[in-house]
């Protein structure tokens, strides 16, 4: 896109999101455009495709965009918050704007069966979003908000089950607090100084992560698999380990933790 495009887009961007997504209904793709303070609360537009876009400081809450699809799109400063996106895709898209260090807001939205691929969500706020059965994988996800998000999905009174993909991303001080993460694929991935108070990672695997939390009190880890993991920072005083697999030589930097002080046998 020339210079010349460019200020254009930019000038008419409200005008030129309502054209493209006219055109959008019938190819089912928007590509190489640029959209800034569009106000897009409460709207009803599904299976909407963007490819090569950038979108910034546009507010699209409240709205229902589920089916959304963004590929290599730079997407800074919106605001999602209370919107529906299930069954959404986003591939290699920047939700993080690295001048003012903000990523974009999902407060209370509706993520489920929604994937992250390889994208940037640093910064982001997911608080009390629904993200059952969400996959975010090769993510950068730094100082994300998971705090209270549902990760659960209801049957009955009686049967409830949790399910996610959190995969070789990167959630450092990430903040899981009260989160139910229990039998999810959490392996790969660095959680490095995140909040983990109150959360259930029962049965999960963890398995090749690199595991050190700032703060779990009420963390429970029941059966979890760690497995050739680098597991630092935990005191296993506070907190129940029972059945949680681990490889021997993981022993050491636990104990260690503790006060004891190993040495390799001869």
């Amino acid at each position: 896109m020339n210079n010349q495009s460019y200020k254009k887009d930019y000038k008419d961007s409200e005008k030129l999101f309502e054209h493209c997504l006219v055109l959008g209904q019938a190819e089912k793709r928007i590509k190489n455009r640029f959209f800034s303070n569009v106000d897009w609360v409460d709207r009803f537009e599904q299976d909407l495709v963007f490819e090569n876009c950038t979108i910034c400081n546009s507010d699209f809450s409240n709205s229902n965009l589920d089916g959304l699809r963004l590929e290599n799109c730079r997407i800074l400063k919106c605001d999602f918050s209370g919107a529906s996106l299930k069954n959404s895709v986003f591939e290699e898209s920047i939700f993080y704007d690295k001048d003012s260090q903000k990523g974009c807001d999902f407060q209370t939205a509706d993520l489920r069966h929604s994937v992250f691929q390889r994208c940037d969500i640093s910064m982001g706020n997911f608080y009390r979003s629904e993200l059952f059965d969400v996959t975010i994988n090769e993510c950068q996800a730094q100082g994300v908000n998971f705090q209270l998000a549902d990760f659960v999905s209801v049957v009955s009174k009686k049967v409830l089950f949790s399910s996610a993909k959190l995969t070789r991303s990167n959630f450092k001080y990430a903040d899981f607090e009260g989160v139910c993460l229990e039998k999810c694929d959490l392996s790969e991935s660095v959680f490095v100084a995140v909040v983990l108070s109150r959360a259930n990672l029962e049965g999960a695997n963890l398995t090749n992560t690199v595991f050190s939390p700032s703060q779990y009190h009420g963390l429970s880890l029941f059966k979890a698999d760690l497995r050739n993991s680098e597991i630092t920072g935990i005191d296993i005083r506070v907190l129940d380990f029972s059945g949680v697999e681990i490889f021997e030589w993981q022993m050491a930097s636990l104990m260690e933790h503790i006060g004891f002080i190993i040495y390799p046998d001869k």
